[in-house]
C-alpha cells in the first residue's frame, strides 16, 4: 500500500485546513465565544457561502475546562438548523472548528457591507 502524506489524505477527503476567514475566540469566556460564534452565524444568512476557522484556546495541563464541547454543540444545533453546512475540528486537537456556513446564495457580494471599514471597537474578535 503507498504511503499518502497529509496532504494527500486531506486532498482525497476533501477535509481543508485553509478557510476564507478566521474568527479568533482565544482569551475570551463562554458566553463572548458563543455569543461572537452565534453572531457569525446570523451574519451568514446575508452573505455567500464561506469557510470560516473558529480558533479557540487550546487545552493546557493547568486550563481546566476547555470551550470546545460547548462550541462544538452550538456548531451541531446550527448544522441541524441548516445554517452550518459542515463542520470538522481543526488538525490541532482542541483549536477549533473548520466550519462552512451555509450563507444565501441569492447574496450579491458587491452589495455586501465592507467590514474593514467598522470601527475598531466595533469588529468582532
Amino acid at each position: 500500500m503507498p504511503y499518502l502524506d497529509d496532504e494527500d489524505v486531506r486532498r482525497l477527503t476533501g477535509m481543508k485546513d485553509g478557510s476564507e476567514y478566521e474568527l479568533d475566540l482565544c482569551g475570551l469566556d463562554l458566553p463572548h465565544s458563543i455569543a461572537s460564534v452565534e453572531r457569525m452565524i446570523e451574519r451568514s444568512r446575508f452573505r455567500k457561502q464561506r469557510s470560516v476557522a473558529i480558533r479557540i484556546d487550546p487545552a493546557t495541563a493547568t486550563s481546566g475546562e476547555t470551550h470546545f464541547q460547548p462550541i462544538g454543540r452550538f456548531l451541531v444545533e446550527a448544522m441541524k438548523a441548516g445554517t452550518v453546512e459542515r463542520c470538522r475540528p481543526l488538525a490541532d486537537p482542541g483549536a477549533g472548528f473548520w466550519v462552512s456556513l451555509t450563507g444565501n446564495p441569492n447574496a450579491d457580494e458587491s452589495e455586501q457591507e465592507d467590514d474593514s471599514s467598522a470601527p475598531e471597537e466595533n469588529k468582532d474578535p
